[in-house]
């Protein structure tokens, strides 16, 4: 072979030898994982104090949807039915029980955008978000009564308080023997006030204040 064509013949033994090899790596380069949804853990209820907080109720936050199957699985011990509220001429509103240990915990509502409306706690071991427990008096809870309203509606002749660091929540307080209407007296909460109920909505639904 002559000097003239080994020269023409080196050229293709090095893109032989070259080839190869990337096409190689490029086979075996990792390719990138794929990304999937993610899923954020919410510890269910089994039991014991169920604590309201401006965020929430228990396992229960502005994001939950309202429906059984959810429900459920946040209350795996409790017994979750459908039921219907009826009150006044309207028609009836579908709500959510919960009850647990024969026990009614919660009553959830419905939005007519479908979302939970609010959940209200008026049985069992419920605290308030500074640990307060349903039967306290109004006396011992610090309110005064520029943080508190009249009740209307399934709530008429209660009254209804709620504090500024946390307007989600409202307290519902049974005075007995009040049927004047309005707030009662600063003397007749301290004497009578006690906490029957609290109800948190989330934040767009709030009250807060004095109606």
């Amino acid at each position: 072979m002559t000097r003239r064509h080994i020269l023409l013949a080196l050229p293709l033994v090095l893109l032989a030898a070259c080839g190869p090899a990337k096409k190689d790596e490029a086979a075996e380069a990792p390719k990138p994982a794929a990304k999937g949804p993610v899923a954020v853990a919410v510890a269910p209820y089994a039991g014991g104090p169920l604590t309201i907080s401006k965020d929430g109720v228990g396992p229960i936050s502005g994001s939950t949807a309202f429906d059984l199957p959810t429900l459920k699985a946040l209350f795996p011990k409790a017994k979750v039915e459908q039921a219907f509220l009826h009150f006044g001429e309207g028609p009836a509103q579908p709500i959510i029980t919960i009850e647990q240990d024969n026990t009614p915990l919660l009553e959830i509502g419905k939005t007519d955008e479908g979302a939970i409306a609010y959940v209200a706690a008026s049985g069992g071991d419920i605290r308030s978000p500074k640990g307060e427990q349903l039967l306290a008096k109004w006396a011992d809870l610090g309110f005064t009564t520029d943080q508190c309203r009249a009740g209307q509606g399934r709530e008429i002749n209660q009254v209804i308080c709620v504090r500024p660091e946390a307007a989600t929540v409202s307290y519902v307080f049974g005075v007995p023997g009040w049927t004047e209407g309005g707030v009662p007296p600063e003397a007749v909460l301290k004497a009578k006030g006690q906490l029957n109920a609290l109800v948190w909505r989330p934040a767009e639904g709030a009250a807060v204040g004095a109606a």
